[in-house]
């Protein structure tokens, strides 16, 4: 072998090594990572699983001798179990445990159920207790003897609870309600008003600091000597006519005074004792939170009827939001579950629950202290079923609406005027406090705690702009107007109005002919309603119906659909068609005062033989909440009109084929407005691409079929985005963004086609001009040649 070959080999065996140590590398290389990706994977389950396996437990500490405490602790449940269907579709999220402490309306009571969970179960995070006093009982031991426990109060409103670093409150504080008070003294020009309380620290407080505003502002209120009792020395009608002999002495010194209550569940006792006096019973009552909205003060026929009789006036703290559609759908599912109407702030207790366990899911712990603080830092953040959560340094909640509402007077002929109403009270709007340097609470937006530091400046400007809650009146001959649209022929009308009590969230379905419709329908429109005209005509029965929903904001004009339903043995083959005639939509009921108070009055009012003294409806009217007044159908022929065209109409074919429902639809014609205003293109493009879908939707129910399986999901998802659905449609969603982007590309390609069309009809003058030119030349060298 020579030296060429051997020199030749020592080549090939060290390219045989250089590739084998890289063969080598790369394959420790992958080994390494195969490794390192398989140690991630099984960090990533382990934690997972981790954080499946945990639980949050939470305990319940509501009282069981207070109908609202019950309502409360229902409410709480219900984000439980909404928090466990969250669960379901999100596996790895922790998993919650409640424990009821319930106990029999005393502090001490509270403290002792506290203990049991705490010792017995281990729980460290609380819900409750629900009252000032007992919330300070329960702290008080627990920062000597718990101190990793922490406690989320959704009613208590105390101010010496700011003292307590291991309890976050839900409610403003007393001075809010008393700015709220006072305020609304001030604006019914009530130039002497006489407290009446018991001698305990909330009522005495509250009362203390309405008179300090009144003598700090002089502004013609007095706040006169207090008539007060000892707690618990009223328990039946006999035992509150001593409290009320003073207070008709008073008012004899006092011929134009007002009456402030702030009282419990006694109330009842003054109400019953004051009964059938005029010096009583000529005078407005006003009073706060402790009593507002509250039935079983009104249990007997007396108490009642003198609750009636003046207009007992209450405010109460409900946070943001009250008129929001997830607000109302979270209600109407707690009525369902008590049986009965829930109370007002019920959404405080649902947060709470929420604000403890998605603090734990953030934080990835159960840690009490870790909790707290958390929560005191970055609560404000949170926007629950109340509105935001924002917490100022005191730890109490730092701005949010007053629920302003009264006792309806009586009705004597329900045949004359109809209130759709479960309930005794009637809602009049709603109140805004705010800090004095929260300078965003008027227009949604939250500053950090940092900035929020001094709960005792309220602004007083704030407390004036309000939200309102409309009413729609229709009277007899507005209905009468549906049955003409029937046509001739239409024998046996029915008529079904359905609508919401808002102040109960009780649905309500009343039903009339044509002689027993009265002369006045009355029914709010914060929460939608819904008519229905049914008639037999010799081919068949014919349906019109009338759906407004509800609206994100009650001072806007409602938008309402309207469609009849033809029998299928017509030539209309059972088709719904909307009717958006403008006779048919200004006809149907208007709208009178500035709140449903005001037009409650006003239809009681409005027909003499009822004999109400129009002194029992002065206070309603007299809170001028400003903001126009939304009408029954509230928007006319051309508006109805651009509903039709800016919205889906896809959509608009499936619901004249009765597959789309009224508050899907409207959902739908909302989306597509804003869409319109938003991405014009996009909106050309759907219009482009839709058209001849329709057509063929109209001649093949065999393509309505096949639209329907992409259209439905996205109408869903359309109608979550719009707030109208607690959940959206995720295949709709899918659908909505590849329909968008196709959409919004064809929307863009007919802007240029229609662009380069428009700079063709520019550039033809000139070209015909040069054509001309230039034929003319040709023509001139060709006589030259010539």
């Amino acid at each position: 072998m020579t030296d060429c070959d051997n020199s030749l080999n020592r080549k090939l065996r060290a390219e045989k090594l250089r590739y084998r140590s890289l063969l080598i590398g790369v394959v420790g290389s992958g080994a390494v990572l195969a490794i390192v990706i398989g140690l991630a994977v099984g960090l990533t389950v382990r934690q997972c699983n981790e954080s499946k396996d945990e639980t949050v437990r939470i305990g319940f500490l509501f009282s069981t001798n207070d109908e609202s405490a019950e309502g409360m602790k229902e409410a709480a449940m219900l984000a439980a179990d909404d928090i466990r269907a969250h669960r379901e579709k999100v596996p790895s999220a922790a998993d919650i445990q409640v424990y009821k402490g319930e106990y029999d309306g005393s502090p001490d009571g509270a403290l002792q159920s506290f203990r049991r969970l705490y010792d017995q179960h281990g729980v460290r995070l609380f819900v409750g207790p629900d009252a000032s006093a007992h919330v300070a009982r329960v702290t008080e031991w627990a920062t000597l003897n718990a101190p990793d426990a922490v406690f989320i109060s959704p009613r208590a409103t105390s101010e010496q609870l700011a003292n307590a670093t291991n309890v976050i409150r839900l409610s403003m504080s007393d001075h809010a309600l008393a700015l709220a008070l006072y305020l609304k003294l001030q604006n019914d020009n009530v130039p002497v008003i006489i407290p009446v309380h018991p001698e305990d620290s909330y009522s005495t407080a509250l009362v203390q600091k309405i008179r300090d505003m009144a003598d700090g502002m002089m502004d013609g209120l007095t706040v006169s000597t207090s008539i007060s009792y000892a707690p618990g020395t009223i328990t039946n009608k006999e035992e509150a006519r001593g409290p009320i002999e003073d207070l008709r002495n008073a008012l004899r010194s006092h011929p134009d005074a007002a009456v402030l209550l702030v009282s419990y569940s006694e109330a009842k006792y003054v109400l019953e004792a004051a009964n059938g006096d005029s010096t009583l019973l000529s005078r407005m009552w006003y009073t706060g939170d402790s009593l507002a909205l509250r039935e079983d003060i009104l249990s007997s026929p007396e108490a009642k009827e003198s609750a009636q009789t003046v207009s007992l006036y209450g405010l109460a703290y409900v946070g943001e939001g009250f008129h929001s559609q997830r607000r109302m759908r979270k209600m109407q599912k707690l009525a369902d579950r008590l049986k009965r109407s829930p109370p007002p702030f019920a959404p405080l207790a649902y947060d709470a629950v929420n604000l403890l366990y998605d603090t734990c899911q953030v934080m990835r712990t159960t840690d009490a202290q870790m909790v707290l603080a958390h929560l005191t830092r970055e609560a404000e953040w949170q926007n629950g079923l109340s509105g935001r959560l924002a917490i100022d340094s005191k730890r109490g909640r730092s701005f949010g609406h007053y629920l302003h509402s009264f006792v309806a007077p009586t009705i004597p002929d329900y045949n004359k005027v109809t209130v759709a109403m479960t309930g005794s009270w009637i809602l009049d709007g709603l109140s805004q406090v705010s800090h004095m340097s929260d300078e965003s609470g008027q227009a949604g937006g939250g500053r950090r705690r940092r900035d929020l530091s001094n709960p005792d400046m309220m602004s007083m400007s704030a407390v004036m702009s309000s939200d309102m809650s409309s009413a729609s009146v229709f009277t007899k001959s507005d209905v009468m107007e549906i049955k003409r649209m029937a046509g001739d022929n239409c024998h046996n009308p029915k008529f079904s109005i359905t609508a919401t009590d808002p102040a109960t969230y009780m649905q309500m379905e009343y039903n009339f002919t044509d002689d027993t419709f009265p002369e006045m329908f009355i029914a709010s429109t914060a929460y939608g309603y819904s008519l229905q005209m049914s008639c037999d005509k010799p081919g068949g029965p014919v349906v019109l119906d009338v759906f407004c929903p509800p609206s994100t904001n009650p001072g806007d004009d409602m938008a309402c659909v309207q469609s009849v339903t033809y029998p299928t043995t017509t030539d209309q083959t059972g088709r719904r068609r909307l009717l958006l005639s403008q006779g048919t939509i200004s006809a149907i009921g208007s709208c009178v005062g500035t709140s449903i108070g005001c037009g409650v009055c006003f239809g009681i009012l409005a027909v003499p033989s009822l004999g109400i003294n129009a002194a029992s409806c002065v206070s309603p009217c007299a809170f001028n909440i400003g903001g126009t007044c939304g009408t029954a159908i509230g928007q006319v022929a051309s508006e109805a009109l651009m509903i039709a065209s800016e919205a889906s109409i896809i959509c608009t074919e499936l619901f004249i084929k009765g597959h789309l429902d009224p508050q899907t639809y409207l959902a739908d014609a909302a989306f597509g407005r804003q869409l319109a205003a938003e991405y014009p293109h996009v909106m050309e493009g759907y219009h482009t691409l839709a058209s001849p879908i329709v057509w063929l939707m109209q001649r093949s129910e065999t393509a309505t079929s096949i639209v329907k399986i992409f259209a439905l999901p996205w109408a869903h998802q359309m109608s979550y985005l719009q707030d109208m659905a607690d959940e959206g449609d995720e295949f709709g969603g899918v659908v909505m963004e590849t329909g968008m982007a196709l959409c919004g590309a064809v929307g863009r390609a007919m802007q240029a086609v229609r662009a380069l069309m428009a700079f063709g009809d520019v550039l033809l003058f000139p070209v015909l001009i040069g054509v001309a030119t230039t034929a003319a030349c040709l023509a001139m060298r060709k006589n030259e040649s010539d």
